[in-house]
């Protein structure tokens, strides 16, 4: 195991850019960060399987919130060899729906030089 530190470290400018792709709703560059065997969970309501399954679904959340900005307290990083986990809660200002605040899981695995998000679960208190 590694320390939670370094899987920071490892993790963070793959994480920031993938959030970065979302706010500025680039659909394309952030299911990119998705490993083509991910599943995105709505936990407790649905899930969706797949790279362009999960693309379609955050493209719905783009339209429905507009324009958005996030912002993160409690981040936890957690390593092992082949895979980081990420959870932290979340506060999303929307253009469409006001604030939305909730919590997250995501489980990157690493892939070659980088690191694809494998599993990635939310909910919406």
């Amino acid at each position: 195991m590694s320390s939670n530190s370094e899987a920071k470290t490892i993790l963070k400018p793959f994480f920031d850019d993938f959030n970065k792709a979302l706010e500025s709703q680039q659909v394309d560059k952030a299911a990119d960060y998705y490993h083509p065997d991910a599943v995105l969970v709505h936990k407790g309501k649905n899930c969706w399987y797949g790279r362009e399954g999960i693309k379609q679904e955050l493209l719905k959340y783009g339209e429905l919130m507009g324009k958005a900005t996030t912002k993160l307290t409690d981040e936890a990083y957690q390593m092992t060899s082949d895979y980081i986990i990420v959870t932290a809660n979340y506060e999303t200002t929307t253009e469409k729906m006001g604030t939305i605040k909730g919590k997250f899981s995501q489980i990157w695995k690493k892939a070659g030089d980088s690191y694809l998000i494998y599993h990635d679960e939310f909910e919406i208190n």
